[in-house]
Formats: C-alpha cells, structure tokens, sequence
C-alpha cells in the first residue's frame, strides 16, 4: 500500500469524502477553475521547493493532491493547451494548418501548428452543452481568426489605434466563444511578442484577474466551468511589467489601473520581508490573482463546492519544446474541499491529458460521442479507489517521440522523408533541432543535453533526472531499451499517425 492510499482509506472509510457524484445529492452541482499558468517551473512555486512567496497556492496545494510527476505530454505551449482542453494528444488534431502541413499517413511534426476550431470537441462546449456557465479569461494560443493589423510603435492615445485593438479583442473573444464557451474577456491571443505590437508586450495579471471575478460573480447563482490562463511566467520579463504602466492591455489601454489583487508596488516589500529576491516578484504577483480569485469565492461562500485544478503548460528548464524533462515535467495540483484528500501527495504519472477526463467527472458529465479521450479521470487515483493506473506515459514533440516511467525514459528522434532529403544533401540551413520552428530555447536544450540528436536515447531518471548520459549503447541496459521499445510502440499505435520505423 503507497503513502497515498494509507493517508486516504482510512478517510474515505470514514465518510469524510463523499465522492464526485453525490455533491448533486446536496443540490448544486460543482464549478470548477482550471488555472492553466505558462512556461511554469517548480521552483516559482513554494508548493514545490522553489524560494518565492506563493501563500494562496501553497495552501490549495496543500489542502488538496500534489501530483510530483505531472507531464505535459508536449513540451510547448500551443499543443499542450490543446490537450488540456481535449483530453487527447495533439497528433490527433484534424484542423486547421495541422491537417495541411501534416495531411492523414503522414507523420506528424506536432508544433504550434496545432489549433482548436468551432468544430472541436472540447471542455468548454461539452460542459456547455451539459448546462453549465463556461468562461475563458487570458491567454489562449490554439488558434484565432483574421485580425487587424496594428503598427508595432501605435499610440495607444490615438483614437484610430484604440479601436483596432477593440475590435481585435472582440474578434478574439467571438473566436472562443464559437468554441464552446459563453464567456470570453482578457483575452491574449498568444505569446506577448506575437501581439505584433512594442506596447502590448507586457504582462497585466490585474486584467485576466477582473476577466475571472467579472465571470464568477455573473454565474454566482449557476454551476460554472472557467479556464483562467495566465500569461505569467512567460517571456517577456514578468518582473519588467510589475514595474511598467498597469493600463495597457491587448485590447488598448484602461482609463486607469484595475485595483482586484493586492497592488504591484507591495509585491518588493513582502518579498523584502519574506527574505526572498525581488527578481522572484512575478510568482508572488500571479499568487496575487490567484487569491483575490479565491477571496471572490468565499464571499460568495462558493468555495467549498469548487474544484480546482492547477497545472503549468510547459516547462523551461533546458527543454521546452522537446521530451526532456525540463519541457515536460510540470507543477500541477488538485484542490476539491471534502472530495479528494487534503496534504497529500501522488507520484503516479499523470498528465494534461488526464484533466479533461477528470473535469468531466467532478462535473458528472459524460464525454461527448465525438470526443477522443487518451487519458483518464485523476478522481479514482486520489480517492484512494482501487484503478490500475498507468505505468508509463507516451510524450509527443516535434519530431521526437518518447515513452517515460517511473524511472526510465526512451526517446526516439526521426526526421520525416522531406527533412532527411535535406540534411543529408545540406540544404536545410539550420541544425535539425527536434522541431521545425527555430528560436533560441532548442539551442539551449542542445547544450544541455549532450545526446541531443542521437537518433534513439535512454536515460535512468533516477540516477541521472537531467538526462546527460545516454545509455541505449550501454550492455547492461539492452533488456531496459528492448522492453521500452516495446512499450512505446504499443503507446505509438493508439495514434493514428506513422513515425520513422512505427507504422
């Protein structure tokens, strides 16, 4: 019996936990919050290790499930939100640039390529279609429709400008709202820099934070599903826009800052009090809207029948966008009051593609006919219920492909037929990093990883958890790197797409 299922059965014996399907036995059913946080590392959250100042977190973490083995199955941003919202791996996308670039039998080089349309099963349609109220508030980074263009040094005083940026926002939150959900504000369309403009490339947590309260307190008296996605921890420097003008917005500038979470200038002075560097401002200032969201709650009195879900779309430690862990392993938590245990951590591995499912089910929602699933509700694994769970977890990128488990992982690296052509007659004019776009992070994964373009890789996570020595030439590890083999073409088979050898 494992550390989680002796702090948990003798509660679930006793009756503390009354179960995902019995909350509609005391009238409303459950909300739910998904806090979808970007480019997220262990060490910006108190919850898991890192020196910052993280209280509201910290305590929802601690009062719930801390998953220590969390995965993006992707290892960047665009596919990994889509597999938040679908439950499935990107690969599987049937739209937009994806299907052109990536046409059936090919195989697939999954990248931001990957878009989520109005004809998408997802959460926010199938939670609206069952009744619920649905909101989105921030970034959202799967796909968009034509917007206007904007000169990247607009005044934002010029009237013509403003309403450009009005426009844009509205085309912006009509795009989501014809993916399912009711509601849609503060809305990042992606990246900061991809706004196109100088002046929109800042951070405004106080504006996605009045975008979730506005929603919250609209459907106060209703049962409500909200995606809050922040922008935070992503580049540009967060801790440039605590200190920067607090009216600009993607959709133009506020007539004056928006007063919803404890206010910027405080942010060094309890950092200063806490003994922590200031340079670790922007974890306390997402902290910030997290609690001003939750204080909304319990003014409501409505926190005590919310779930909520925590995880970061991907990681940044030398391996965003590929397999490596530091692109893959995430922090991610799960928050239910008198339904899931409270301080208690899992080590099994789960993933994004597991909080769909468990949305669903905390919601007693079932799954649309149209909606693949390739992961499985969290709920069972938590509550102490007897469910064989997963012994290893297929991870998808670029043109990698990796299998990962308790302590082993297995990567393959295979370039498409058109790519090969190119690198062995040297036309491609770049390293053939493991994906397609080029920006500087692939060069910072190849430095830190010495096997880097091997074509297959073994790693012993436990002995070596930043993945330097590859061992699949090793002797000693033949019977490690058939068995995972194995493993991962059986996982490989589940997708309906080739790569390399796996057809």
């Amino acid at each position: 019996m494992n550390l989680l299922q002796r702090i948990t059965l003798p509660c679930l014996l006793s009756g503390l936990f009354a179960g995902p399907l019995c909350i509609e036995a005391a009238g409303r059913k459950p909300n739910v919050i998904f806090i979808l946080t970007d480019d997220q590392n262990n060490d910006t959250l108190g919850c898991f290790g890192g020196k910052v100042l993280t209280p509201q977190i910290d305590r929802l973490a601690g009062e719930g499930v801390k998953f220590t083995r969390a995965y993006a199955v992707t290892g960047i941003c665009t596919p990994s939100r889509y597999t938040c919202l679908t439950g499935q791996y990107a690969s599987r996308c049937e739209f937009g640039e994806y299907i052109t670039n990536c046409p059936p039998g090919t195989q697939a080089n999954v990248g931001f390529n990957v878009v989520i349309t109005p004809q998408t099963p997802n959460l926010g349609r199938a939670l609206h279609d069952a009744g619920y109220a649905t909101g989105f508030v921030g970034k959202w980074h799967t796909g968009w429709p034509e917007i206007l263009p904007c000169p990247s040094d607009a005044n934002f005083n010029d009237p013509a400008i403003a309403k450009i940026l009005a426009e844009n926002q509205k085309r912006m939150c009509d795009y989501v709202k014809s993916c399912g959900f009711d509601y849609a504000a503060s809305v990042y369309r992606g990246n900061l820099k991809e706004q196109m403009n100088d002046t929109r490339a800042v951070h405004n947590q106080e504006w996605v934070t009045k975008g979730a309260l506005d929603f919250i307190e609209q459907n106060k008296e209703r049962p409500f599903f909200l995606n809050m996605c922040t922008t935070l921890q992503h580049s540009p420097a967060p801790n440039q826009s605590i200190r920067g003008d607090a009216r600009y917005t993607p959709a133009g500038l506020l007539s004056e800052p928006l007063r919803v979470q404890a206010p910027r200038a405080t942010i060094a002075t309890r950092l200063k009090k806490a003994g922590i560097e200031e340079s670790m401002g922007h974890a306390t200032w997402l902290d910030d809207g997290v609690a001003a969201v939750i204080k909304k709650l319990e003014e409501l009195r409505l926190l005590d029948n919310t779930a909520i879900v925590f995880f970061s779309d991907n990681g940044t430690l030398k391996g965003k966008a590929t397999c490596y862990e530091g692109g893959v392993h995430v922090p991610s938590f799960l928050y239910w009051k008198g339904h899931v245990p409270s301080g208690v951590t899992c080590d099994k591995l789960v993933a994004n593609l597991d909080l769909a499912p468990t949305i669903l089910e905390i919601c007693a929602v079932k799954p649309p006919a149209a909606m693949k699933l390739d992961g499985a509700s969290l709920l069972p694994l938590v509550t102490g219920k007897s469910v064989k769970w997963r012994d290893d977890l297929l991870l998808e990128v670029g043109h990698t492909r990796a299998i990962v488990t308790a302590n082993w992982k297995y990567l393959l690296l295979r370039y498409p037929p058109a790519l090969q052509e190119k690198i062995a007659n040297g036309t491609l004019g770049r390293k053939p990093y493991h994906g397609d776009t080029v920006f500087a992070l692939h060069g910072v994964a190849e430095k830190a990883h010495p096997a880097y373009f091997d074509p297959d890789q073994l790693y012993d996570l436990e002995k070596d958890p930043w993945e330097k020595t590859n061992l699949v030439k090793d002797p000693e590890q033949k019977k490690t790197t058939v068995q995972l083999a194995a493993r991962l073409k059986e996982q490989l088979a589940k997708i309906p797409r080739p790569f390399g050898e796996f057809k």
